[in-house]
């Protein structure tokens, strides 16, 4: 796991959100000190139970109800939150420059307002840089949950100044049987810059055979509304299924030519972590946990030091995040200390090996490879494979003549 960013610059909760959440939710998350309300622990330990395991719930929507409402507010809203702002990061290199800009932004499955509230504050810190005017675009199945979204909207605003026009318009629909008729009139003509889709997939068609085919067609559907620039966000649970599920949709639409990944993945090949039924690809970022977040954590028994999902960013226009070339890979598991040496997984064109160094070939080159973390991007200048029994060996190592870098850190 990487260590918390602690640079003023990093997303996080600034005071304007907890402000919002706060008045929204009837709890003091600024500075939190009493006790947290029983209800509060109980719902998130049910919700908790239910987005990990399917347990308690069933099927009805569980942001109808109150309890769960505040539970979601004050402790799943802003951990999610982040998750968006640090994809927002990531992608703005290829959003482009935003000044002067009108920007349309599509939220699917929005809920009560975890993407409108990341996004609102995200371009709050670019200041003079942000657009000229933002529409957003909410589609939800829950009438409370929009409600809720409204109101995180409008307390968000209330709560400093808007630097530019800002129209919020929520629609009502029940995804699997459709988009709404305003989106579906869009297509054709391209008009969203932005869609974000987060823990939305994972929740639609789960008990059917065809999931994954359904999931792709919605979101062929939706990138049919997608500007030729525009930028979609996929941003799901870092669970094994619902991982490995939206890798099997990321390889279908790559395979049917309905988009080019942006990241995290630096090529278009068939995603290696489907080749073992026990692998999935997750994400594992540190941040400075909200001493809010961290009163529940101890009362409940959680410990949310770092924040886990699984995404996948996509374009029309073939725009990444780091040049495409068979010299750089992805690190995809934590930096593993063992008994004479370390390893990590990383993923490339190639595949999903192995790579380590062991400590006896530790050199003032490769020294950087002890600061490699998921979601890292690196190179090395040299890897020795030692052949076993006429076969090459299964972990490619580092020797101490080799150069490593991190190209881009998580």
């Amino acid at each position: 796991m990487g260590q918390p960013n602690t640079d003023p610059s990093f997303p996080g909760l600034s005071p304007r959100v907890l402000g919002t959440l706060s008045e929204v939710s009837g709890l003091s998350l600024e500075s939190p000190s009493l006790p947290v309300p029983p209800a509060v622990l109980d719902g998130v330990r049910r919700l908790s139970a239910q987005f990990n395991r399917g347990e308690g719930l069933g099927n009805r929507p569980y942001l109808n109800e109150a309890a769960f409402r505040t539970a979601y507010l004050s402790y799943f809203v802003p951990v999610n939150l982040v998750k968006v702002q640090i994809l927002l990061n990531e992608a703005k290199p290829a959003i482009g420059a935003l000044h002067g800009r009108s920007l349309r932004i599509l939220d699917v499955g929005g809920g009560p307002g975890t993407g409108a509230l990341a996004i609102l504050d995200w371009l709050q810190r670019l200041a003079g840089d942000g657009p000229t005017a933002l529409e957003y675009t909410v589609i939800d199945h829950s009438r409370e949950a929009l409600e809720v979204h409204e109101r995180v909207w409008r307390g968000y605003r209330a709560h400093g100044p808007a630097q530019e026009p800002q129209r919020l318009q929520t629609v009502e629909c029940d995804l699997e049987k459709g988009l709404p008729s305003i989106i579906q009139a869009a297509r054709g003509r391209p008009t969203h810059d932005l869609i974000i889709v987060q823990n939305l997939l994972s929740e639609l068609y789960r008990n059917e055979a065809d999931r994954i085919e359904k999931r792709v067609l919605l979101l062929e559907r939706l990138l049919g509304g997608l500007a030729v620039d525009g930028t979609i966000i996929i941003i799901e649970p870092a669970l094994r299924g619902a991982s490995r599920d939206l890798h099997g949709l990321r390889d279908r639409l790559l395979q049917q030519g309905s988009a080019t990944v942006y990241s995290p993945c630096l090529h278009s090949h068939p995603c290696p972590a489907l080749v073992k039924p026990d692998d999935w690809c997750h994400e594992e970022r540190g941040w400075v946990r909200p001493k809010w977040i961290e009163q529940v954590d101890r009362a409940v028994g959680f410990i949310k030091d770092a924040l886990k999902f699984s995404y996948v960013i996509l374009r029309r226009d073939g725009k990444t995040l780091v040049p495409r070339s068979p010299d750089l890979h992805r690190v995809v598991s934590e930096l593993r200390v063992m008994k004479g040496e370390k390893r990590v997984w990383w993923c490339d064109e190639t595949g999903r090996p192995e790579v380590g160094r062991l400590d006896r070939e530790q050199s003032a080159t490769n020294a950087v490879f002890d600061a490699w973390h998921r979601g890292a991007i690196v190179r090395v200048s040299e890897i020795v494979r030692k052949d076993r029994k006429g076969r090459p060996g299964t972990v490619g190592r580092i020797p101490s003549s080799a150069t490593v870098e991190i190209v881009r850190p998580a």
